[in-house]
Parts: C-alpha cells; sequence; structure tokens
C-alpha cells in the first residue's frame, strides 16, 4: 500500500492511499464469500448458490460497492498507520472514491484532521483577583440554628389553639355538591399550618382550631392546570383537629454544646463553627481562583481546534444531558418538545461550550509537557487508595478493578491535567 499526506490546512491533511491490485483482489473475494453465505435463490441451499450464478444475479456492480463499504474502513486505518498520521488523527472527512476494479489496482482519498498544538501564551506569574474570605457573626447564628433544629422535638400544646407554625394532626373528607370527592380524604395526616404546603384557605381555617374540634368551611381551588378536575371548583372541606404541637428547640447554652459535639461550652462550640466556616469559605475562593487563573491561562493561548473533534464534545455533553433528564423521569424526546428545540439546535447550541473544554484540555496537556510534569504510578496508587478509604473498600482490590477496566492511564490523564492547573494556580498572583 502505497500512501501520500499533503498538507491542506491547519491540522489538515490529504491522505491519498493506493492499494495494489492482489489487495483488491482479496478485498473483493472476501466480499463474494459473505455474500455467497447470505444468498438464497430457488433450488439452492442458502450459501450454496454458485458465485457466477450470483453475480448474475445481484450484479458486478454492487458486489463492488459492496466491497468498497467492507474494505475502505480497514484500508484506511492502515493506511493512517503506515503513513505515520494514526496517532495524531483526530477524525477523517470528505473520503473521495471511485469505481473499483478487482484486477486492478485502486485509489482513493480522505481528509485526516489532526490534533491541534496550542500556541501557549502567558502562564506563569498571572494577576488573578481572590476573593476575600471573612465569615460574619450571622453566618455563624445560621449554623447552630441548624444544629438547633436538628435536636428539636414536637410537644403538645395545650391551653390554646392552633397558630401558624403548629404541627396538626388531623382527619379530613371532601364534598362538592353534596357528593364526596375521590382522593380528598385521609386519616391522621400531620403537616405544619402555614408552611405552604396545602392551600392558603385550608391552612388559615385551621388557626383557631382546638383539639377535638371539627371544623366544615369551602375552599376554591386555583383556576391552574395542577388542581386538575378541581380547577376553580370550590369544595367543602370537613376536618377533624385530633392533635396539636408545637416545635421547641434547645437553648444554645453549655449544655447544647457538649450534645452536639466534643465541646463543653457553647464559646468552644461557637470558635469551632467559625473556624469549620473559614475553612470552607477559603476553600471555595481557592477553587475560584484556581479556575479564574486557568480560564486565563487558556485564554492568552491559541489553538484551532477540527470540527471532528468538537462534533464528538458536543455530542458527549448532549449525551450528559439526555442522562440529566432520565433522572428527572423525562424522555429526550419529551424535553425537545418542552425546549421546542430539535436534537440537531441543541447539539449547535451545545458547540461553544465543547470548544471550550477542549481548549481547557489541550492547553492544559501543553502546560504538563512545557513543565515536564507528570503522574507516577505511585500517585495513582495514593489517590485509589484514597478513594478506597472513602468508599469503605481495599484499595488494593479498587486498584486491579481499575486496571482491568482499562480506566488506569485515563485516571493517570486526569490527574495530570489537576496537576496543571495546580501548576498554573500556584504560579498566579
Amino acid at each position: 500500500m502505497k500512501t501520500t499526506v499533503r498538507p491542506t490546512g491547519e491540522n489538515e491533511v490529504e491522505l491519498t492511499v493506493e492499494v495494489p491490485a492482489e489487495a483488491v483482489r482479496r478485498a473483493f473475494d472476501r466480499t463474494v464469500a459473505r455474500l455467497r453465505s447470505e444468498y438464497q435463490r430457488e433450488g439452492f441451499r442458502k450459501g450454496r448458490v454458485p458465485v457466477a450464478l450470483m453475480l448474475q444475479d445481484l450484479g458486478v456492480d454492487y458486489v463492488r460497492g459492496e466491497t468498497l463499504e467492507d474494505a475502505i474502513p480497514e484500508w484506511g486505518d492502515q493506511a493512517l498507520r503506515e503513513s505515520g498520521l494514526w496517532e495524531d488523527a483526530v477524525g477523517t472527512t470528505d473520503l473521495r472514491v471511485g469505481p473499483l476494479d478487482e484486477n486492478a489496482d485502486y485509489s482513493f482519498s480522505l481528509t485526516v484532521q489532526t490534533m491541534p498544538k496550542p500556541v501557549l501564551g502567558e502562564y506563569k506569574g498571572l494577576e488573578v483577583p481572590k476573593r476575600s474570605v471573612a465569615v460574619r457573626e450571622e453566618q455563624v447564628d445560621a449554623h447552630l440554628a441548624l444544629l438547633q433544629e436538628r435536636l428539636a422535638s414536637l410537644q403538645p400544646v395545650e391551653g390554646r389553639p392552633v397558630q401558624a407554625g403548629d404541627f396538626v394532626l388531623i382527619d379530613y373528607r371532601a364534598t362538592r355538591d353534596g357528593e364526596p370527592v375521590e382522593g380528598a380524604e385521609g386519616s391522621d395526616q400531620m403537616f405544619e399550618v402555614g408552611r405552604g404546603r396545602l392551600l392558603p384557605e385550608f391552612e388559615q381555617a385551621l388557626v383557631g382550631m382546638a383539639p377535638g374540634e371539627e371544623k366544615t368551611f369551602d375552599v376554591t381551588f386555583p383556576d391552574e392546570e395542577e388542581a386538575g378536575e378541581l380547577a376553580g371548583q370550590t369544595v367543602s372541606f370537613t376536618v377533624t383537629v385530633k392533635e396539636v404541637k408545637e416545635k421547641v428547640v434547645p437553648e444554645l447554652d453549655d449544655a447544647f454544646a457538649a450534645d452536639v459535639s466534643e465541646f463543653e461550652t457553647m464559646a468552644e462550640l461557637r470558635a469551632d463553627v467559625r473556624r469549620r466556616l473559614e475553612a470552607a469559605a477559603e476553600a471555595s475562593a481557592q477553587r475560584e481562583f484556581r479556575e479564574a487563573a486557568v480560564d486565563r491561562a487558556v485564554a492568552n493561548a491559541t489553538v484551532s481546534i477540527p470540527s471532528t473533534m468538537v462534533d464528538r464534545e458536543a455530542e458527549r455533553l448532549y449525551h450528559r444531558l439526555e442522562q440529566r433528564v432520565g433522572e428527572q423521569g423525562l424522555t429526550m424526546d419529551v424535553y425537545l418538545q418542552l425546549l421546542q428545540k430539535t436534537r440537531d439546535e441543541v447539539l449547535e447550541e451545545l458547540r461553544p461550550q465543547a470548544e471550550g473544554l477542549i481548549k481547557r484540555q489541550l492547553v492544559l496537556e501543553a502546560i504538563a509537557e512545557a513543565e515536564g510534569l507528570s503522574v507516577s504510578d505511585d500517585e495513582i496508587a495514593e489517590l485509589v487508595k484514597r478513594d478506597a478509604e472513602m468508599l469503605g473498600r481495599d484499595h488494593l482490590q479498587l486498584l486491579a478493578d481499575l486496571e482491568k477496566s482499562g480506566r488506569r492511564e485515563a485516571l493517570r490523564a486526569e490527574m495530570l491535567l489537576a496537576k496543571a492547573a495546580d501548576f498554573v494556580a500556584n504560579q498566579a498572583v
């Protein structure tokens, strides 16, 4: 096989392939054998029709076309390897083929898009603003309030009627025009008055009722689709309040601190909460700083990304979107109908994001190469060990699973990108 490579543009070459006659004949014969194994004709068993008769029925031109369908992918891959383009090829386009003669040399050509090489700009000493970290007293108070909520309890109410914020246990039934409303009946239902889980008229009607009291009142459902067949209808509810409870939260005192932490005093707990909030805020600010530094380094670089790379990344983003939509209980067809868009339109909208992700990866890979960064087997093993501890699994088994699945080198690549991003951030000011 003879190959000729001619540059046709940035990250693009034309590959011309000349296949010798003997290879063409072998490919033709393989296709004939495949077609014959599947061919049926009256008077013959399947796969036993004479070749000449099958060629007469199908036509030689049809078999030649099938030969090209079978052989071009194989010849193309072989040509990429023999021409030295295999490692750098990211996609092929514009396949140009002619008629096949099974007893002669055959040539075809295709456009090969190659891996782009970024031209790095400034990526060291970048000036990147960093958000100042300050934890306010209100944030500490809010965190402590959450801890209070975790230890809150419901206590029976005595000596007063229902008020907003109470938890009530009720039985209820509903009628419309004197007839029971299907599905609008329940027993021992508890909810928080004023929380907004039920219709405002319903919740307001409960305010002022006492345990053991029964009350009948009308509620008009909103004229909205969510209300179903009751939209705009007035329904009569009969409700019996069985229990009334109020939420009681513990005092923020030393006893509370001892209950929820290893500290003995409220002052110690408060100081620990502040430290934790400050650490979380600092980590968040550092992540923002890291991403901003990488964004700046990527923006300073230039690279022309082949369309086939963008197409593949857009497809990957689309499939991720499809998975998220499925997790919400929707099909992609329904989701597209809600958006009033086609699949191709969504893919087109994803292309800028896809191009940005590819550029980021290429630039970080180039920085890693320029700085001689690498990820050792020991670093991979250490990361896997940490993950295994979090998952409660044996790290050696997890490492073996990683090797078996072929994900080891993919993980190394991910870690290298992270190391390059850390390098850029550490160099930024």
